[in-house]
């Protein structure tokens, strides 16, 4: 299992000395990357002839944007984590593995059918009409704290050449949400991640056949009267019209939780 992206922001305005220090780490060079419309300029810092992470200042929040992705992030993120060890924080980071065997890709996704729960959406998001070109699945919400992609990795046409068309990659793409969870993602190991939420610590679990800790996310509370406040403000009009037709909103909580329990308890014997 390894890091396949790690982007974040690193605790510094000094955009320069942040190039500087990971262009040594990554034994690569730096030159001017991509324009970003949320950054404008960016610099770019190469690893073995290909894009390793770009930066930019961030100049909302006083700190430098990075952003890796592909098989030079596991040593983009063990850069960071040397020179800025606790001066960064990570609002993106993937995992992969990759299984090379007959019926993997199939595999793969049987076993995320059977661990991510019944509430948890799949499906496939490439489905091309050539066989040979590879499909894409995946489960969960994309922008969600955790979704999951399983594909023909060998079918693509960057991997075509390695005459490996039985290789399949199962991806975990992490988003944490809140600020803390952010920070603890930085200290991180790739199996960590998958504890980001219930339906892929489970799948983590089954795939990887080791325990992987649970991660407990920042509960932002909130008073009873604020909730109340800002339900009767936001839904007033609904209350009024479960009022009018007689509806019994305690009930129809009480019955939908009800039936979210049987369903899962009916997910929880097929799966046993």
């Amino acid at each position: 299992m390894r890091f396949d992206a790690y982007a974040g922001s690193l605790r510094t305005s000094n955009l320069a000395e942040a190039v500087e220090v990971l262009s040594w780490g990554l034994k690569g060079s730096a030159y001017k990357g991509p324009r970003v419309k949320r950054y404008g300029e960016t610099v770019a810092i190469d690893s073995n002839g290909r894009m390793a992470v770009w930066l930019a200042r961030d100049d909302t929040n006083d700190t430098v944007y990075f952003e890796g992705k592909g098989e030079s992030s596991p040593d983009l993120a063990r850069s960071v984590r040397v020179h800025f060890p606790k001066g960064h924080s990570v609002s993106r980071l993937d995992v992969c593995e990759d299984y090379d065997a007959e019926g993997a890709f199939g595999s793969l996704q049987g076993l995320v059918r059977r661990f991510k729960g019944p509430r948890v959406k799949a499906g496939y998001v490439a489905l091309p009409d050539d066989p040979a070109d590879g499909s894409t699945w995946a489960a969960g919400a994309r922008g969600g704290v955790t979704y999951v992609r399983v594909y023909e990795a060998g079918k693509h046409p960057d991997r075509a050449h390695l005459a490996r068309p039985n290789l399949a990659r199962i991806e975990l793409e992490a988003r944490p949400h809140y600020a803390k969870d952010k920070v603890a993602a930085a200290s991180f190991a790739p199996l960590d991640v998958w504890g980001l939420s219930a339906w892929s610590h489970r799948v983590g679990e089954a795939l990887t056949t080791v325990e992987i800790p649970r991660y407990e996310h920042e509960v932002r509370t909130t008073s009873f009267d604020q909730k109340t406040l800002y339900l009767a403000r936001t839904f007033d009009r609904f209350w009024l019209e479960c009022e009018d037709a007689g509806i019994d909103w305690l009930r129809t909580v009480q019955q939908v939780r009800q039936e979210d329990a049987e369903a899962e308890a009916r997910w929880k014997q097929r799966v046993s």
